[in-house]
């Protein structure tokens, strides 16, 4: 019986998908959809200025009226950046998540931001740990 994998590095996916501050509500959109992925990292130059998600389209664009064509992302984007090691544990992620109310993770190696830790890939762990289909 092989064991499932603990730690948050074997969860993230690569590349890492980000975007420019400069660009726009739907370039973001188009940019997540084609990556499939719930989350986005937002960059200034060469630093993670936030990140939008899901959740930031519907609460500060969609529920406002507002464009996603014309509304920059430095007015909606969460700027701060939670963050958990890849070495740690998924259940440390899980608790994260769970205590700070957020379903999209920053994950660090060695203070370097290597990826994004998404709720869905949590679930995904805890199906793969407790599976008994064979």
């Amino acid at each position: 019986m092989s064991h499932a994998k603990e730690k948050i590095r074997d969860f993230v996916h690569l590349p890492l998908i980000q975007i420019s501050a400069r660009m726009t509500v739907f370039d973001a959109c188009k940019r997540m959809r084609k990556h499939e992925v719930g989350s986005i990292l937002v960059t200034e130059g060469k630093n993670f200025v936030g990140i939008f998600t899901e959740a930031d389209l519907l609460n500060k664009v969609v529920a406002l009226s507002d464009s996603p064509g014309s509304t920059s992302l430095t007015k909606v984007i969460t700027r701060r950046l939670l963050h958990i090691d890849a070495e740690a544990s998924m259940v440390a992620a899980f608790l994260m998540m769970h205590k700070k109310n957020i379903r999209h993770l920053v994950v660090k190696d060695n203070q370097t931001i290597i990826g994004v830790l998404s709720i869905k890939d949590v679930a995904k762990y805890y199906v793969q740990k407790f599976s008994t289909v064979k």
